[in-house]
């Protein structure tokens, strides 16, 4: 009778505390929660739990870094429904028993957890039996070496919970298959253009993908891979390969230097915390926690930043670590024990957020491949224009030494093997350096262009011929030997033309090699130099003689 009254009282002082209706499990901080030792067995009995409860360690709450414990609820079945479902979710747990103990002298029990064979996908669901007007109490031991968060206890209808676990394995199927796709999409996008960016983000989501089938245990349905030191391996390791893809992605060192600093200090960190997984497994799920939430709000920090120093791709990356954050920011203090849980399939949420994320992230590379195509074309425009600038001489727009030097290494058909023959003209300007001594490079330059103007007319009137200004007051013409002749007379011409507009001392050089005798173009280009200054000499000996008849005749 004692014991008939002390659970009436108990039942009754539930009842007005919390709310026991069929389709929803009261609360954990709700329910009567014990410690529990090695060799502690759960009573079969209803009238001997309440005396049970007495005997055991109370416990404020679950510790998320494992333990045993004891959860005692008494349900009161006024439903005509007879199928049901027990269930502990939200967390990873190693061992559980159910035991559902009724005032019929009913006594159900059934084992499950992490390492028991699932009847349920991705949950640790057990039926039972419910009668209509029966008293029951609930009892469940928990064991786990980690609690990734604190376990919620629930009863629905089975029908309810078969349905609402084909949706939750559905979703979870997709988000998974999804992450899959985009993670070998991106490596196989690696194999062809090699950027770093998609090998790192690749990896990354196939991180993302083996972390969260470990979490909703896929190897341990398939085939029975059951190793729970694997779990939080691979989203410490997350943080690892995200910021070697947003190094490469956001151009960090380059954007900013201190943001890219505390990034390798944090992936360091991580890497540091790798086998914390294997050798304090009852510690990891907060570690894993904590670098997970400084990783969001440092990626968050970097995208903006380089967002806002003008690299508009970043705009992709912050939206995709915005759907990260958000169940993030309120499941992860959850996990880390500082608040409680705000929704049911915390789980589910992240991987979705998880899963949008990697989407967003993808439209991110697709955007960067757009801006480096676009880059690219102008750079080759860019570049195009810069060679033409180098390849011109700036004062008098012909092609300068760098063209002609390009030329001469293409010329290949040199010596006997020359099937077109042709002279190089080499030309100088002569008295150019009186010019700008006395009268100022000014006038110098004025000089130049006209010469190289006159030059240019006098090319243009000739079949495939080029022209060239090498240096200060060089100039390369390069003409079939049929044409030699005719030009030849054109630039006799043009010096007396010079020597006129430039003044005494002035006029024009040059001489010409043929290809036939090169074998080189050095040896092409040297000897008309060395040709040019016999004819130079000649011309300033013939000068000379001339000045000294006229001086003899005037002293006559």
């Amino acid at each position: 009778m004692f014991h008939r009254a002390c659970a009436s009282l108990f039942l009754c002082l539930s009842l007005i505390g919390f709310s026991f209706a069929s389709f929803a499990a009261p609360p954990l901080d709700q329910s009567f929660l014990f410690r529990a030792s090695v060799h502690e067995k759960a009573p079969s009995e209803h009238s001997d739990v309440v005396g049970w409860m007495s005997s055991l360690e109370k416990a404020d709450k679950i510790s998320l870094t494992g333990g045993s414990y004891w959860l005692a609820m008494p349900v009161l079945m006024y439903e005509t429904e007879p199928e049901w479902v027990v269930n502990v979710r939200n967390s990873i747990v190693e061992s559980l028993d159910y035991y559902v103990i009724g005032d019929d002298d009913s006594y159900q029990k059934a084992r499950t957890g992490y390492d028991a064979p699932y009847e349920f996908l991705f949950d640790y669901g057990r039926k039972v039996e419910l009668n209509y007007g029966v008293e029951y109490w609930l009892i469940v031991r928990m064991e786990s070496r980690y609690f990734s968060s604190i376990p919620k206890v629930e009863l629905k209808a089975y029908g309810e919970h078969r349905r609402n676990s084909d949706l939750e394995a559905m979703a979870v199927i997709l988000c998974l298959g999804g992450l899959l796709f985009i993670a070998l999409y991106n490596l196989l996008i690696y194999t062809s253009i090699l950027d770093r960016a998609f090998l790192y983000y690749g990896l990354y989501v196939l991180t993302y993908f083996v972390a969260w089938g470990l979490t909703f245990h896929i190897p341990a349905h398939l085939v029975s891979f059951h190793n729970l030191e694997l779990h939080h391996l691979f989203f410490i390791g997350l943080p690892i390969f995200n910021i070697l893809f947003y190094k490469h992605f956001l151009q960090l060192p380059e954007y900013s230097p201190k943001l890219w600093y505390l990034s390798k200090v944090l992936l360091w960190t991580c890497v540091i915390a790798l086998p914390t997984s294997i050798f304090l497994v009852s510690h990891t799920a907060l570690i894993a926690s904590v670098l997970i939430m400084l990783w969001i709000a440092l990626a968050i920090t970097c995208g903006n930043v380089c967002l806002l120093k003008g690299f508009s791709p970043a705009r992709y990356f912050i939206f995709a670590f915005t759907c990260l954050l958000l169940p993030a920011v309120i499941i992860l203090p959850g996990n880390l024990g500082l608040t409680p849980d705000f929704f049911e399939y915390a789980e589910l949420a992240t991987l979705v957020g998880g899963t949008v994320d990697a989407l967003l992230l993808s439209l991110a590379l697709a955007s960067k491949i757009k801006l480096l195509s676009e880059e690219r074309q102008t750079y080759i425009e860019t570049l195009g224009e810069a060679w033409e600038q180098v390849r011109q001489d700036q004062l008098t727009r012909l092609p300068n030494r760098h063209a002609f030097d390009e030329f001469m290494q293409s010329e290949t058909l040199l010596g006997k093997d020359a099937k077109q023959t042709q002279h190089l003209f080499l030309l100088d300007l002569d008295g150019l350096k009186q010019v700008n001594h006395q009268l100022g490079h000014q006038e110098g330059d004025c000089l130049l262009l006209y010469a190289a103007e006159q030059l240019k007319a006098i090319c243009d009137g000739f079949e495939s011929t080029s022209l060239f200004r090498i240096g200060g007051d060089n100039f390369v013409i390069l003409i079939s030997v049929e044409q030699t002749p005719a030009i030849e007379a054109r630039l006799d011409e043009l010096s007396i033309t010079i020597e006129k507009e430039g003044g005494k001392d002035t006029g024009l050089s040059y001489g010409y090699a043929l290809n036939q005798d090169a074998k080189d173009a050095s040896e092409w280009l040297r000897t008309a130099d060395m040709n040019m200054y016999i004819r130079k000499t000649e011309k300033r000996r013939l000068k000379h003689s001339q000045s000294r008849t006229v001086a003899m005749d005037s002293v006559v």
